[in-house]
């Protein structure tokens, strides 16, 4: 059975399993905290995946001062576990790792076994990426230019920050209408829009893709190869034009290697680092995004910089005082 399934599905499953490894980990760990006890299971570092902010405010944090801020450490070295990746193999991550992408690829085949996915014209599509690259441009700026350090500093180490993952698990058990709203533009827009979250929403996707740019490894066409029979076009999720370009530069290609695996000529597309380079198949990319990622935790736990330095106690006695500071019917 797992032979019929390709590399990229494969490194996919991984995550999403182990995403709700941890995630239930977690959901118990944050239960007993905001039950008022001390838990009996450790918190998951690998947790603070879904903090990028809180990664990019230490990042700033640890340019400034030359040490990792001690609340959420995983998260900056994930965080620039992610960027790497993007200077490796175009946006990997977005097609080989990150879960939410997972799901608006199941989403977007929901809504082709419907027929009601399409893309959006040309006219839309343009202008309307730009939106997640607004989104992007506003946390840079207000993050990166308009906060000093000791504001960063002061961030970290408040209430809001110690405790933003137990607020993030709330997202999910005690929904408000923004995040009803958000998860139904997350699993939803997909339906309509082929790749409606990824493609316009997604900052996080955005930064990948002004990464890439300067990516080493690269989709390259050989037009003696080539038979311009456009199968690697009309297989792109993200529609582009493959069939049409001597080394694909998109901020949109995710890497995924769709294009090759649909082109029926051999020599006539690669992933690789020049357009004479040797070839790298899924598996070996997919190989690659597991093994990042695992030495990235590796890495932190070597160095100290991987468990969350604040204690069970403080993080209780701040849930505490933030359930105070809710309305009864959200306690």
């Amino acid at each position: 059975m797992f032979s019929r399934i390709s590399p990229r599905r494969m490194s996919q499953l991984f995550f999403i399993s182990l995403t709700l490894f941890i995630g239930w980990r977690f959901a118990l760990w944050a239960t007993a905290l905001e039950q008022g006890r001390l838990p009996s299971v450790t918190r998951p570092p690998s947790v603070d995946a879904f903090l990028p902010l809180s990664g990019l405010m230490n990042l700033k944090y640890t340019l400034g001062t030359g040490t990792i801020h001690g609340a959420h450490p995983a998260a900056l070295l994930l965080f620039l576990a992610v960027c790497a990746s993007a200077l490796l193999v175009k946006k990997g991550f977005c097609s080989f790792v990150c879960p939410v992408g997972f799901a608006g690829e199941m989403a977007g085949r929901l809504g082709n076994m419907a027929k009601l996915a399409r893309p959006l014209p040309r006219f839309l599509d343009i202008p309307l990426r730009g939106i997640k690259y607004m989104l992007l441009g506003f946390f840079l700026w207000n993050i990166l230019v308009n906060m000093p350090v000791p504001a960063i500093r002061g961030f970290l180490s408040n209430s809001y920050n110690l405790t933003a993952d137990i607020r993030m698990f709330r997202f999910f058990t005690e929904p408000s209408t923004g995040s009803l709203i958000t998860l139904g533009l997350l699993l939803g827009l997909p339906v309509l829009i082929k790749n409606g979250w990824c493609r316009y929403l997604c900052p996080y996707g955005a930064l990948l893709g002004l990464l890439s740019f300067f990516s080493i490894l690269k989709i390259h066409r050989n037009d003696q190869a080539c038979t311009h029979c456009g199968r690697c076009a009309k297989a792109c999720p993200s529609s582009l034009a493959v069939d049409k370009k001597r080394t694909m530069v998109s901020d949109e290609c995710t890497g995924c290697l769709t294009c090759v695996e649909s082109c029926p000529e051999k020599e006539a597309l690669r992933l690789s680092t020049s357009p004479t380079g040797a070839a790298w198949s899924p598996r070996t990319v997919a190989l690659l995004m597991v093994m990042l990622f695992l030495l990235t935790a590796g890495a932190g736990r070597l160095s100290g910089n991987w468990k969350s330095h604040t204690s069970n106690r403080t993080i209780m006695m701040e849930v505490m005082k933030m359930k105070k500071m809710m309305p009864p019917a959200a306690r």
